[in-house]
């Protein structure tokens, strides 16, 4: 496998002139080659490696935790609801065990006054635009996580482009911040290695790209192949998460990070569509993590999703576990219009089969789950099975450790197109002891 780090010198071909520029204009990164797949392929990705002291504490019923941080909006509101920070969150901390997936998320951000901002300042609150208050943030924050992977966010030019950075260079110089001293202290950060390596990012890149854009979410999503991170604070978060990345990057300690990338979020993306971004973007990388680890996820969610009238498409969530003995697994709806009814059904197959402005990814024959679905005022409903009821408990749709079921929402939506009808995107479950 070829080393994961690389001269500045020895890559300044392929880097594009002009990499310093004022502080707005840094926040973007330096343009380069932007590519939607890769030719050859990521080759700095870890294998499948079994048995690790991650893996088995996970076995044990440890949740590992997983780290995002932002800067400038859109990118801190992409990760909003992943704060535990109350005064940041007040919609509540949505990080625990997200999704039943065996992980926690937390996500750190500035911020900015107006949130709108273009020019943003410094900022306030955690890893502010500022070298040594970002630095004295990060690492008590990593260390403490002891993250299994890190992704690290900011914004870009005024696009609705999801840019995936390959690049993060061990600086001397970068540009200034907004507060004496303006440079990093020191300078270059990293004295493991010398002034000017390039630690390049260990997200699985392609598949972030593809799933991103595979989602109809109307972004435009690219690896950045040869351009870098702006010099600015953008650059620099980066380069710490793989920098943290790097010193745990052996599988036989006990605090592994799998992986660790940033990404520049399009300045014109709407924040709803940045936060669903972020959320397809955490998916994959979990995948990722999973399939490293040896782990088989008891959730896979696939049949994208289709637009409705409260926006890009509601979205249907598992939470807690697929342990009939823990009797916890529950739904959560999102991003639907407000005010509809829906009902959950489930299935032993997948289908795709149009249905409405969506459509039907459960097979028939198809198990509806009563009580009918309410959504809120915000287009949330949830529901909490209970396992040892009807239809779970027994007949031809009982719920068995071992089985593969299906589930998914339909839904009205009155204001929406064909007919009023469209449903969720389906969620594959393989159920525990």
């Amino acid at each position: 496998m070829p080393s994961p780090i690389r001269s500045l010198t020895s890559f300044s071909m392929l880097v594009c002139l002009g990499a310093f520029a004022a502080p707005a204009e840094a926040q973007m990164g330096a343009s380069g080659v932007l590519v939607r797949r890769l030719d050859p392929p990521q080759s700095n990705l870890p294998g499948v490696t079994s048995g690790t002291p991650r893996a088995q504490s996970m076995a044990a019923g440890a949740r590992p935790a997983i780290l995002l941080t932002g800067y400038w909006p859109p990118s801190n509101e992409a990760v909003r609801r992943f704060s535990p920070n109350p005064a940041q969150n007040p919609l509540g901390w949505i990080g625990a065990n997200w999704e039943g997936r065996g992980y926690d998320v937390y996500a750190y951000f500035p911020e900015f006054t107006p949130p709108t901002c273009t020019s943003c300042g410094t900022g306030v609150g955690d890893l502010t635009v500022d070298y040594q208050d970002t630095t004295a943030d990060f690492w008590p924050i990593a260390n403490a996580l002891q993250p299994i992977a890190i992704m690290t966010f900011s914004r870009s030019s005024a696009t609705l482009n999801w840019e995936l950075e390959m690049n993060q260079y061990n600086r001397t110089t970068w540009v200034n911040d907004y507060v004496a001293p303006l440079q990093p202290n020191p300078a270059p950060p990293d004295n493991t290695v010398p002034a000017g390596t390039l630690r390049p990012s260990t997200l699985p890149v392609q598949e972030i790209v593809d799933d991103v854009n595979d989602a109809n979410a109307g972004l435009n999503a690219f690896v950045c192949l040869s351009g870098n991170g702006g010099g600015f604070l953008s650059e620099f978060i980066a380069y710490l998460g793989v920098w943290y990345q790097a010193i745990h990057a052996s599988p036989q300690d006990p605090a592994w990070c799998v992986a660790a990338g940033h990404t520049h979020v399009g300045r014109n993306i709407p924040w709803p569509q940045a936060q669903r971004a972020a959320e397809i973007s955490l998916r994959t990388l979990i995948r990722h993590v999973d399939r490293t680890l040896g782990r088989s996820a008891a959730f896979n969610l696939y049949c994208e999703t289709n637009a409705n009238s409260a926006g890009l498409g509601a979205m249907l969530s598992p939470g807690g576990s697929s342990s009939i003995a823990n009797n916890d697994l529950a739904w959560s709806v999102n991003y639907a219009p407000a005010n509809v009814n829906g009902f959950l059904y489930y299935g032993p197959a997948q289908a795709n089969v149009p249905y409405g402005a969506g459509a039907l990814c459960v097979a028939a024959p198809r198990q509806r789950v009563a009580p009918v679905l309410v959504t809120d005022a915000s287009g949330v409903a949830q529901r909490v099975l209970d396992l040892t009821a009807a239809p779970f408990a027994a007949g031809s749709n009982a719920v068995l450790a071992g089985s593969t079921w299906y589930f998914q929402v339909a839904y009205r939506d009155p204001t929406g197109a064909a007919n009023g009808l469209n449903a969720t995107n389906g969620v594959q479950v393989v159920f525990a002891p």
